[in-house]
């Protein structure tokens, strides 16, 4: 069977048994605790937290899942992975301990036709339930069930309170020819006997801060099958790698190798890396020095140094992407829409890091120059060449052996175990909302408020709720700022970039208004910002909700503008070009995107002449609710499709022939609407990512008409037509610089007979002579003399004064003689000066406030140079 199979015949099966069948989330989650989506059941945890109720009592899923904690085992054992597949099936307060267990049993010896014999069990050592309904109901041998402790049947909580309970783990047993003799105690054996194939966990506890466990009056179950794992049992595979999941990547991998395939570890690396990355970014993380940028930077870099011990050469990684998108394509095809995307980011990641490399091969030669030949590498050192430059511990000790050097080894543990600390803290984080106690409190689940907003500005609706700045219930309120929540609102609650809608609130149940500040949306329905300016409100009132139109239609502008920079980025750049963030503002917004270079002017000019384009035909802008597959298939382009997975319907913006984007903002009608389309800037913003900031409609043409205004301007003070500017101001410049060249030539003439004057007042010491004096005009006149006297003196001590708005300059250069120091002199002459300065041996400078001092401060420079001449 394969894997494509597997997949399709768990969904089917728990569909027949009641089961919703949701779409994988993204590997980013919608929760600033997490980094990455590690299990099946981190879309669901504000059900199993009880902040939400269940769309749904029973679910199951095929998850995308990444995970770093074992990291350093990929490619070292057959099962480990950074990202994999975890198929699941979730119940919420549906059934529980008997149901998951009978379920896993029918579907593993029924659907897939394993033999019971070939499987055994773990249950929590005092999970008497879960025992015996294998022993009992299912009817496993008591000899092939192992009681085992919390360290490996037991999950959660996450943190130090919340939901928590025992699991029970379902193992394949390869046969005893894979243990480790007749002694081996079963599944909890490190040997490879045993596979643990899937994970049923019973949540049916409440952590509490004390360490007691509440019982949950709710109790669900989660489930995990690892994808990988099951696949390799169904093809008699010990290892994953050699399942249909891995071998078109290790056959790429094979055909593009300079050498043999021997280092299975590396290959093996290779082929999972190479995953992660390509779901990574396509899922919208980019190569960064934080948070899931620094991770994916991490795992790219890792995959490059296997690709050089396998004999890859530089380029080859980008065409492991094809075989990936081949083999799980059809099952997530953000992965086929963003290959090109995928491609460029490995290319320009890889380049960078082999600029990397070679600046860590800089820093080890610095820290071994610094060594006595006793010394050992400083733990830190490797350290750092490791997390730093990516350089690896391994070749730290072979450059170092090279040059008769060892490493402390324990002091490198230290640093990574100080890591990995950090590193657990994150991972380990609170999965808590701020202020919640998750499981001892009941989420008030309200009906959402139904948004009205696309067709009406205008509408009447009940004040539902009000609610205190900290999230407390009022029953009455009068001026100041609250949060509303109303039935049905014509207020769009700021998502996908677009800001939220301001207006106001007229009570129609008794006197009372309020200007709306904010709108956000939240799971108790949408909430209202609201200042209220006169009278007073309370829950059940009628309501008029006014919209600030003309503010509205401005941000229409700028959001169908959105759409139209998109598609012209796309034509003009390439199809790379995914969005990558936005902030939609009233006629103006900022859009980020994918891309590895600064655009230059032509390709900026030619991007805003495609997006204004669309404006001039006048077209219309189509709006349609589609379910998700229909849409994909006309072509609508999904940024952040997870927002849209699982849902029935999803809004498509079409503009005919240009653009079709799922996308739930406000939109004109027509492109005429939109006016103007200015780009003002582009940046970079991160690896990969660039940031454009444009006007549209009112602020472009103001922006335009400042512009001409500013012309008109110019081609007065230039004494020229407007339509000449540009030549009158290059004629100017011209002139300008022949003067320039003119003033600096002069500057020079006089330098030098200054110089001249200056030669015939030198004196000599010892073979070298000292010459000073005092010029006006600056800092620059100074070197510039200074330079001049010296060429003229040869072996030399010079010392030139200078007066500039009061202040006292000194430059002092020193030719052909060690035993003065430039940064001496005018430290000293500084002193005089009530200021400070230095410089190298041979070339100093520096000045202070007491410019009437300059004399005296010369003269203690010259008398320090003679005194060290003469040997003073």
């Amino acid at each position: 069977m394969t894997s494509v199979e597997l997949r399709r015949l768990y969904l089917d099966f728990f569909h027949r048994e009641g089961h919703a069948v949701l779409p994988s989330s993204s590997l980013v989650p919608d929760d600033p605790t997490l980094l990455f989506t590690s299990a099946g059941m981190v879309q669901f945890k504000d059900i199993f937290w009880g902040r939400v109720a269940p769309a749904h009592p029973r679910v199951t899923t095929c998850q995308k899942c990444f995970r770093t904690t074992d990291i350093e085992r990929v490619g070292t054992t057959a099962y480990h992975h950074t990202f994999f597949e975890m198929l699941g099936n979730f119940s919420f307060g549906d059934y529980f301990k008997e149901g998951a267990i009978e379920l896993a049993w029918r579907f593993l010896t029924g659907e897939l036709g394993l033999p019971p014999e070939r499987l055994w069990v773990s249950v929590y050592e005092e999970d008497n339930e879960a025992y015996a309904i294998w022993r009992d109901e299912i009817g496993i041998p008591a000899d092939r069930i192992v009681r085992l402790g919390k360290d490996h049947n037991w999950w959660g909580p996450v943190g130090d309170r919340g939901p928590c309970g025992p699991d029970t783990e379902i193992f394949w047993d390869w046969g005893p020819e894979y243990g480790c003799g007749p002694d081996c105690p079963g599944p909890s054996c490190d040997c490879d006997r045993f596979s643990e194939i899937w994970n049923l966990v019973f949540i049916q506890h409440d952590a509490q801060p004390d360490g007691t466990l509440r019982e949950l009056g709710r109790k669900n179950i989660d489930t995990g099958m690892g994808l990988e794992r099951m696949t390799a049992v169904l093809e008699g595979v010990h290892s994953n790698f050699d399942t249909d999941l891995f071998a078109p990547i290790v056959e790429a991998i094979a055909a593009s190798a300079h050498s043999t395939l021997a280092d299975h570890r590396s290959r093996n690396l290779v082929a999972d890396h190479i995953r992660a990355v390509v779901f990574l970014v396509a899922d919208g993380v980019r190569p960064g020095s934080e948070a899931q940028g620094y991770v994916l930077r991490r795992v790219l870099r890792r995959m490059v140094r296997a690709a050089d011990a396998l004999g890859l050469r530089e380029g080859r990684l980008t065409a492991l992407v094809d075989p990936v998108v081949r083999a799980l394509g059809t099952v997530y095809p953000e992965i086929e829409e963003r290959r090109s995307l995928v491609e460029q980011v490995i290319a320009h990641e890889e380049k960078t890091f082999r600029r990397t490399l070679r600046a860590g091969e800089a820093r080890l030669r610095e820290a071994l120059a610094e060594l006595s030949q006793e010394e050992r590498v400083p733990g830190r050192v490797v350290f750092e060449l490791y997390d730093t430059y990516g350089f690896p511990p391994e070749l730290t000790k072979e450059v170092a052996g090279e040059h008769g050097f060892s490493v402390d080894w324990a002091g490198y543990e230290q640093e990574m175990e100080a890591q990995r600390v950090r590193s657990r803290r994150v991972i380990e984080a609170d999965a808590r909302a701020p202020g919640t106690e998750p499981g001892a409190v009941k989420a008030e689940v309200r009906s959402r408020t139904e948004f009205v907003g696309y067709a009406s500005l205008e509408v009447e609706s009940d004040l539902a709720a009000i609610l205190e700045p900290a999230g407390g219930e009022v029953t009455q309120v009068g001026a100041g700022d609250w949060r509303f929540v109303f039935t049905r609102t014509p207020f769009y609650a700021e998502a996908g970039g677009q800001v939220a809608d301001t207006g106001w609130i007229d009570n129609l149940s008794r006197p009372g208004r309020a200007d709306v500040l904010d709108v956000q949306k939240s799971p108790h329905g949408t909430l209202h910002t609201v200042r209220v300016t006169t009278g007073e409100f309370r829950p059940g009132d009628r309501c008029r909700l006014v919209v600030d139109e003309p503010r509205r239609r401005k941000v229409e502008r700028a959001h169908t503008a959105t759409h139209l920079l998109h598609a012209a980025l796309r034509r003009a750049l390439g199809e790379h070009v995914i969005q990558a963030g936005s902030a939609v503002g009233p006629e103006e917004f900022r859009f980020d995107f994918t891309h590895f270079a600064a655009l230059t002017p032509a390709e900026l000019a030619g991007v805003e002449e495609l997006a204004f384009a669309p404006v001039l035909q006048d077209l219309p802008v189509r709006v349609e609710e589609l379910p998700l597959a229909e849409a994909k298939r006309k072509g609508a382009i999904a940024h952040f499709e997870e927002e849209y997975r699982g849902k029935d319907r999803v809004r498509v913006v079409e503009v005919p022939g240009i653009s079709m984007e799922l996308c739930g903002g406000t939109h004109v009608r027509r492109t005429g609407e939109i006016g103007p389309i200015v780009l003002l800037s582009e940046e970079a913003v991160g690896a990969g990512t660039r940031r454009l900031r444009v006007l549209v409609g009112e602020a472009a043409r103001r922006h335009l008409a400042q512009l001409r205004e500013e012309r008109k301007q110019l081609a007065a003070l230039l004494d020229v037509p407007e339509g000449e500017v540009l030549s009158g101001a290059t004629k100017l410049l011209d002139e300008a610089k022949a003067l320039r060249r003119r003033a600096e030539s002069l500057a020079g003439e006089l330098a030098a007979l200054r110089s001249q004057e200056a030669a015939v007042g030198a004196r000599e010491a010892d073979g070298t002579k000292l010459a000073s004096t005092i010029v006006e005009g600056g800092v620059d006149e100074a070197k510039r003399l200074a330079d001049a006297l010296a060429a003229q003196l040869g072996r030399s001590v010079v010392v030139i004064g200078a007066r500039a708005e009061g202040r006292g300059i000194v430059v002092a250069k020193v030719v052909d003689e060690p035993r003065v120091s430039a940064g001496d002199l005018v430290r000293i002459a500084c002193q005089a000066l009530g200021g400070k300065g230095g410089g190298r041996a041979t070339f100093a400078q520096g000045g202070g406030p007491n410019g009437e001092a300059l004399p005296q401060a010369i003269a203690n420079a010259i008398a320090h140079a003679e005194a060290r001449l003469r040997g003073a």
